[in-house]
C-alpha cells in the first residue's frame, strides 16, 4: 500500500512538472545582424531573468523558455521587444520547451 502511494505521488509530481513548462515565441521584423539579436536578447533577459532566451536574427524569432510558467503576458513579452525598436508581428505561447529557432519559426508562421 505504501509503495502505491509513493508511486502515485511521484507520478503526480512528475506529470505536474512536465506540463508546467512554457515557451513564448515572437516573430520579430527588422533584425539585421548579431547586434540586433543581442539587443533583443538583453531586453528579454531583463524582463524575465529566469527564462532561457534564444534570439535568432536570421530566423526572425525570439524564444524564451521557462521551466514553469512565464512571468509575462504575451502583450508584456511583445512590449519588451518593442522597446528595442523592432517590429513584433506575432507572439505565441506553447506548453513545452522550444530551443530550436527553426522549430520556433514554424510555430509563428
Amino acid at each position: 500500500m505504501f509503495k502505491k502511494i509513493i508511486l502515485t505521488l511521484g507520478l503526480f509530481l512528475f506529470s505536474t512538472n512536465l506540463f508546467a513548462a512554457q515557451t513564448q515565441i515572437a516573430q520579430v521584423n527588422g533584425m539585421m545582424c548579431i547586434k540586433c539579436q543581442k539587443m533583443v536578447t538583453k531586453a528579454l533577459q531583463a524582463a524575465s531573468p529566469n527564462a532561457t532566451v534564444k534570439v535568432s536574427w536570421p530566423e526572425g524569432v525570439a524564444v524564451s523558455s521557462f521551466e514553469d510558467k512565464s512571468n509575462l503576458s504575451d502583450d508584456d513579452y511583445k512590449n519588451a521587444i518593442l522597446g528595442t525598436g523592432f517590429e513584433v508581428i506575432k507572439v505565441v505561447s506553447v506548453e513545452k520547451i522550444i530551443t530550436d529557432a527553426g522549430e520556433a519559426r514554424k510555430l509563428v508562421d
